[in-house]
């Protein structure tokens, strides 16, 4: 964390990746929820080990991202939509738009930055961050909930996608209860714009998780990493679609990487949430 708040790009923000050789140096990529996730990952940390100091150091680069994704908003109060530019990840599915998941992304991770404020007694901080979280969940449902779909959308062609339901779970624009009918029903339409990462699978076990399905999302971790074994993998790899096992974003899966660290995410979820129940 250190290393990404001491390179940050001129106006603050942080960068997607960092080179350590042949000397430290940011890469040229800005990706906003990439930047966003410093506040939860730093609660994350602070949680773990109880470092007030470190917590204290990186607070305000924590809080600068969210500020700077503030300034991203249009005059609906929701991110703006910048197409095809690689702006924001969320996963890499073919033809994924971004904006509603985006706007998602910024309110689940204004929580965290709350919760951060709150340690360090931030006053101020608390009051902007709740108001700008309540103005950004009644924003979202106003421009991207489809009554008649029963899920949300995003984009000029109100498109319905994985990432976005999920992403709109995880920030809690809904109450729990009808997030929890909002995943079985996405589970049961199965929208055509399908997650094609571990990453995103990942996000998906949270939302089931956070919604007091465990078993079924024990079901999905088998049922998806388990395919992946199937398919040969002794290694996480980067991506896996079990619809199309030649997807790649990169023009051909030869060149994806079969070694990656964000797709090892069973090892968390299971130590966390089931080893701990059966001892």
């Amino acid at each position: 964390m250190y290393i990404f708040a001491g390179l940050l790009f001129n106006e603050g923000k942080l960068s997607a990746c960092v080179f350590t050789e042949p000397e430290m140096e940011p890469d040229d990529t800005y990706l906003l929820d990439y930047a966003l996730f410093f506040s939860s990952v730093l609660l994350d940390y602070y949680e773990a080990t109880g470092d007030l100091e470190t917590l204290r150091d990186l607070y305000d680069v924590a809080i600068d991202q969210i500020r700077i994704a503030m300034t991203q908003l249009n005059e609906k109060n929701v991110v703006e939509d910048l197409g095809d530019a690689f702006w924001c990840f969320l996963d890499w599915g073919d033809g994924l738009n971004k904006q509603a998941g985006a706007t998602a992304v910024l309110i689940y991770c204004i929580r965290y930055g709350i919760r951060l404020a709150k340690i360090l007694d931030k006053q101020e901080d608390i009051s902007w961050l709740e108001e700008k979280q309540a103005m950004l969940k009644e924003a979202a449902v106003k421009e991207f909930w489809d009554e008649e779909l029963g899920m949300f959308v995003s984009g000029p062609d109100r498109q319905a996608s994985w990432a976005t339901q999920i992403w709109m779970i995880l920030a809690r624009v809904f109450d729990k209860e009808t997030n929890c009918k909002l995943i079985h029903h996405v589970m049961e339409v199965n929208p055509r714009i399908r997650m094609v990462t571990p990453y995103m699978y990942h996000h998906y076990i949270d939302a089931l998780i956070r919604c007091d399905e465990k078993e079924l999302a024990l079901e999905e971790m088998k049922r998806y990493w388990g395919e992946m074994i199937r398919d040969g993998a002794d290694t996480f790899w980067e991506l896996y679609n079990p619809y199309n096992r030649e997807e790649s974003p990169y023009g051909s899966s030869m060149v994806n990487s079969y070694c990656h660290a964000w797709s090892c995410t069973p090892t968390y979820f299971l130590r966390k949430f089931y080893m701990d129940n059966e001892k």
